[in-house]
């Protein structure tokens, strides 16, 4: 099977992680694990161009006709792997936040942080982050940009994980790994499920400034956090319902398959 992750330090580690699943027969059930941003993948997992994807939770769970997703395996955690907002402005005399309208995750996440965190409500505006954070900034109060982007100086920011992490108090849920629906065999899914649990916990992908930082899995309070994003997000608008993920079956059933 082909793999699609995002090009991202914790995204890589899932990806090394599920390429050392194997089958029934010890053969590796991952054979190539390529890279793709995060708004093209579910593209290449319709097209049937990839056979896994690492998709955006909110795809996961606004679009999830036609796909099963790998039971327990998820990219988590209280960091951001991709976006921070970096503002010039004070928090409360923000008016407007550039953003990449490719960004359609971290756009709301950075939304429902803001409201709910700060009571705050800024209008956000279409930006080519390719004119660079200077003058984006002069433009705008903050600006939806790389997590690992230089902060200019005057700058500060804030990083949507840590954000989502204080007001929940649990992990934010960034992606879940997809299967076209009828193609991953049970025996499949569970073994992709264990190469997550089994990952490396000290992979330097996984931590920030020597901390653990993100997590392969559901596990914990992860799962709690995929509950209350979909909460969130239906009391806000963003999804029309609360739907049940539809996660592929195992070979065994487990008791945490069933609680799922």
């Amino acid at each position: 099977m082909r793999l699609a992750v995002w090009p991202a330090a914790p995204a890589r580690a899932l990806g090394r992680a599920l390429a050392a699943a194997t089958g029934a027969d010890g053969q590796p059930l991952v054979t190539a694990v390529v890279e793709a941003e995060p708004h093209a993948v579910r593209a290449l997992l319709a097209d049937g161009r990839v056979d896994l994807a690492l998709v955006t939770t909110l795809d996961a769970l606004r679009a999830y006709d036609g796909f099963a997703f790998v039971p327990r395996v998820a990219l988590a955690g209280e960091a951001s792997p991709r976006r921070a907002i970096v503002a010039t402005a004070a928090l409360d005399a923000i008016e407007t936040v550039g953003f990449d309208p490719r960004d359609t995750q971290e756009a709301l996440l950075a939304q429902l942080v803001l409201r709910e965190g700060y009571g705050l409500a800024p209008q956000f505006a279409l930006a080519d982050l390719g004119e660079g954070l200077p003058a984006l900034l002069a433009r705008h109060g903050a600006v939806l940009a790389p997590a690992d982007a230089p902060v200019p100086d005057g700058a500060y920011r804030l990083d949507l994980g840590r954000e989502w992490t204080d007001l929940t108090l649990r992990p934010m849920p960034w992606a879940l790994v997809a299967a076209r629906a009828g193609t991953l065999a049970p025996s499949a899914a569970a073994a992709l499920a264990d190469a997550a649990r089994l990952a490396d916990p000290d992979d330097e992908r996984l931590r920030l400034d020597g901390v653990a930082a993100f997590q392969l899995t559901l596990d914990g309070y992860a799962a709690d956090g995929l509950e209350q994003l979909a909460q969130l997000w239906f009391q806000t608008g963003t999804l029309d319902d609360v739907p049940d993920v539809p996660f592929a079956p195992t070979l065994v059933p487990t008791a945490d398959d069933e609680e799922e």
